[in-house]
């Protein structure tokens, strides 16, 4: 298929079936936390279950691919961009819903939502459990799909299920002893694409929950005053081990490959100084993993997804 053609095709579906925001050939760098990527053919903001399902269908029977992206907060888009549609759940998936129960409260929250926005309002609730993420960037949906965590917590603690869709358009649950949650990822089913999570509180006291949380926000400040865009942590934490001091141990701290920087601040973060491109995240990403690999004899694992064409 021609790109004129395809271009035809993307545009007849939006027009006629789309209800929300659709945008064409528009960079990634506008998209994701590193202002980083090229452009992409499709940029989508499925407004409810409708929308989201007419894409999925359009994509598959044309043969199109997809890519679901919720804040960009840990993605790294390719130089090339990407072929296809992407789909950004930060509109129409973005709201929560509230129920007081006997040991605390239950949330139903949107793949979009914030966690930003749960975890602040758990505080207020004096609700207990996400202490942890009280200075995690993102979207629930992505903290599910990585199991995201910090100081002993992780999603996994507080998630009963998610709702999902598969590529037929076809909704379910999959409870939390389905989803195989392990460090820094779960293990939902290839082609289920996380619509809402269902999420577990507890009653806690209300002043030690806020203590907690300011406790933990001043533990993070050194990475907080990082004042370049990044994607947060690049590799995960070997088995007992912290991979910012396995690069800081190795002298990595401060590198650069074009206007990529290996953070000063921390190790683990890799940085936009202004202008960087794909390429140059990723070759730095290569001098760590071989740099660690000969000095340590230890393969650090990626923790932020490249997607994309080179």
């Amino acid at each position: 298929m021609t790109e004129k053609k395809q271009a035809e095709q993307y545009s007849l579906f939006f027009i006629q079936r789309f209800k929300g925001k659709v945008l064409f050939n528009v960079p990634m760098s506008d998209y994701t936390s590193f202002r980083i990527g090229g452009p992409a053919d499709v940029v989508a903001f499925p407004k409810d279950d409708g929308d989201l399902k007419d894409i999925i269908s359009f994509a598959e029977s044309k043969g199109f691919p997809y890519y679901i992206l919720g804040a960009g907060t840990n993605v790294l888009v390719r130089d090339g961009g990407v072929r296809g549609i992407v789909i950004v759940m930060i509109e129409g998936f973005k709201h929560a819903e509230w129920e007081e129960t006997a040991s605390g409260a239950r949330a139903v929250a949107g793949a979009g939502a914030s966690l930003a926005e749960i975890t602040g309002e758990c505080r207020e609730r004096g609700l207990t459990g996400m202490e942890f993420a009280v200075s995690i960037p993102g979207t629930v949906g992505g903290a599910v799909l990585m199991n995201a965590g910090a100081y002993g917590g992780e999603m996994k603690d507080v998630v009963e299920g998610v709702e999902v869709m598969n590529g037929k358009g076809q909704k379910g649950f999959l409870p939390k002893g389905d989803i195989g949650f392990s460090y820094r990822s779960s293990n939902i089913p290839k082609g289920n694409i996380v619509m809402r999570a269902h999420l577990a509180f507890k009653k806690g006291n209300k002043e030690e929950i806020k203590n907690k949380m300011a406790e933990l926000r001043e533990k993070r400040k050194t990475t907080g005053k990082i004042p370049y865009p990044n994607a947060g942590s690049v590799f995960k934490n070997p088995e007992g081990l912290v991979a910012g001091r396995l690069i800081e141990e190795a002298g990595l701290k401060g590198e650069t490959s074009g206007s990529a920087q290996i953070s000063n601040v921390h190790g683990n973060y890799i940085v936009n100084l202004g202008g960087a491109a794909a390429k140059d995240v990723l070759h730095l990403m290569a001098l760590i993993r071989d740099r660690i690999y000969r000095t340590k004899g230890i393969t650090l694992e990626p923790e932020i997804k490249v997607i994309g064409e080179g």
